[in-house]
């Protein structure tokens, strides 16, 4: 048996469990869960293949999307569906989603992405269900995550040498970040 089914069928009931006791919200909270277990099944996919530097890239494009996602919640200010917030755009479920996915596919095929983007496609849509974004703000989150993974993953855009340092000159106290491309 391929790693990728053992991966998937994992993921597979990370998702369908909760929705077997769940009510009415079960849409909603399969999406809060897929976000979750999509890039947490590409790394257990990268652990199970012993691909550590795969995982790395994963792990950076992670953390790359994160921080893209939610500069532009803050910068863009936009209000949400349901008037909850205004931090619509772009969609952090998505992107998350999306991001796992990306990698999947790009480091290993569309074998294993194709089924990863199906499970991103459910977080989009239990995000627009669930009034919480609208449909721009989901294909954002993807268009954004799948980018940043593919220029980690494909182009080899890795942040090595970074390093954040305080300073202090005189009165002045702050923080410095170098990051190498």
């Amino acid at each position: 048996m391929k790693n990728y089914v053992v991966a998937s069928a994992l993921a597979a009931s990370m998702v369908i469990t909760p929705m077997a006791h769940a009510k009415s919200d079960s849409l909603t909270r399969t999406g809060d869960i897929t976000q979750i277990a999509v890039p947490v099944g590409a790394g257990i996919i990268s652990l199970m293949k012993d691909d550590t530097e795969g995982f790395f890239q994963l792990a950076e494009g992670a953390l790359y999307t994160a921080a893209a996602t939610h500069t532009l919640k803050a910068v863009v200010d936009a209000p949400r569906p349901d008037g909850s917030s205004n931090n619509s755009f772009p969609s952090g479920h998505t992107s998350a989603a999306a991001q796992g996915a990306a990698y999947l596919q790009f480091r290993y095929g569309w074998e294993y992405g194709v089924p990863a983007y199906a499970l991103t496609a459910l977080v989009g849509y239990s995000r627009v269900q669930a009034k919480r974004h609208y449909w721009r703000d989901v294909a954002a989150g993807a268009a954004i995550a799948t980018g940043i993974q593919y220029a980690v993953t494909e182009l080899g855009y890795s942040a090595t040498g970074t390093y954040v340092m305080p300073y202090f000159n005189g009165d002045a106290v702050g923080v410095t970040a170098n990051v190498k491309f």
